[in-house]
């Protein structure tokens, strides 16, 4: 039973209280509450009605996809594209991350200014790292020596900076065989799966080892979700599910002979007890149609609902901030936001009154 504590201990107790939580570089995500809409630091002028009602009654945090290395992202300030977070009432902004042989960011200055502008501003940034040390001609003992040295490396030098770490990105699609569909383990390369799971272990672990508050998310798409659960067999400790999903991939994983209506359920019922991270999502562009803004924003609206739906997905993140226009045509058109002049002028899409019903632009 709890008791009661006298004078001097409530005094104490709050004072430990303080100095614990000055000591904690973040909450979890599962603990963090949804941005409050009537915060004094927002514009006066923003109406955050769209925004508001994507998680209203809902525990899901939302976040958008940058890049560290691209010329939109360069061109455009840090504590700029920020503060475009915070008026749409975003939580996460996930960027990708190039390391060197020491773990340091290769852009460490862009990395240290973005991670300034973000925490002043209270959003979080989710590092995507690659790995860029994973190598398929060597043994899985080698692999993981490397992955674990990247990832210490990296964890001693930015663990002040996060508790979550995103390690890679579609790290399946070299595995896999031709016309699989990734679902089972007889889809996937067994000597290559080997070794990239044994690199992703050792990253873990390395990570681990220099920042014992971190979360390790692991992610696939499509419906490789066979990728994740051989990882989980060959025992990577990583925490939280990570997956990227498309419009495409929504329509065609509905249709026999899947009968997947709900990516977040099967996700759901595949791991039961890890919370799940939609670390990208968005519509592909057609290049023939007149109607891909408005479609844009219908699919990232019913998908968001989705999620919201399923209290085991934590954290839905829009791929991506800015268009990229010398890209393919996906590529080039996955932003919620668009370039009136190029890098220096932008106009909100209409998926992002999603998040921000009117903005000064």
């Amino acid at each position: 039973m709890r008791q009661l504590l006298q004078p001097k201990a409530i005094f104490a107790s709050i004072i430990l209280a303080i100095l614990l939580s000055s000591c904690k570089k973040e909450i979890l995500v599962d603990d963090v509450k949804t941005p409050s809409f009537s915060d004094s630091t927002f514009s006066s002028n923003m109406n955050f009605t769209a925004a508001s009602a994507m998680v209203s009654g809902s525990t899901l945090k939302l976040g958008i996809n940058g890049h560290l290395g691209d010329a939109p992202y360069l061109n455009t300030p840090w504590k700029d594209q920020i503060r475009i977070l915070k008026d749409r009432g975003m939580t996460y902004y996930r960027v990708n991350v190039y390391t060197m042989s020491d773990g340091t960011a290769s852009a460490s200055k862009d990395l240290d200014e973005l991670q300034s502008a973000a925490s002043a501003a209270g959003i979080r940034l989710l590092p995507m790292i690659y790995l860029r040390t994973l190598d398929f001609n060597k043994s899985e003992s080698e692999n993981y020596s490397l992955g674990k040295t990247l990832g210490a490396n990296f964890a001693s030098k930015y663990k002040k900076y996060f508790i979550y770490y995103n390690l890679g990105n579609d790290l399946e699609l070299p595995l896999l065989h031709s016309n699989t569909t990734g679902q089972s383990s007889s889809d996937y390369d067994a000597t290559k799966f080997k070794r990239t799971a044994a690199y992703l272990k050792g990253m873990d672990d390395g990570i681990k080892s220099k920042d014992s508050d971190a979360k390790t998310i692991i992610g696939a798409g499509w419906l490789h979700y066979g990728f994740l659960k051989m990882c989980q067999d060959y025992g990577v400790k990583f925490d939280r599910v990570g997956y990227n999903w498309y419009s495409d991939m929504e329509g065609a994983a509905a249709k026999a002979p899947y009968y997947i209506s709900d990516i977040t359920k099967k996700l759901a019922s595949l791991f039961p007890d890890k919370p799940i991270w939609f670390t990208e999502y968005n519509f592909r562009y057609k290049s023939s149609s007149s109607t891909n803004e408005t479609d844009q924003m219908n699919f990232i609206k019913s998908f968001t609902a989705k999620c919201k739906a399923n209290s085991q997905v934590k954290v839905a993140m829009v791929y991506e901030l800015f268009d990229e226009p010398y890209k393919s045509t996906q590529e080039s058109t996955y932003g919620i936001i668009k370039w009136k002049t190029q890098y220096t002028s932008w106009l909100n899409k209409v998926a992002s009154n999603l998040f921000v019903s009117s903005m000064a632009e």
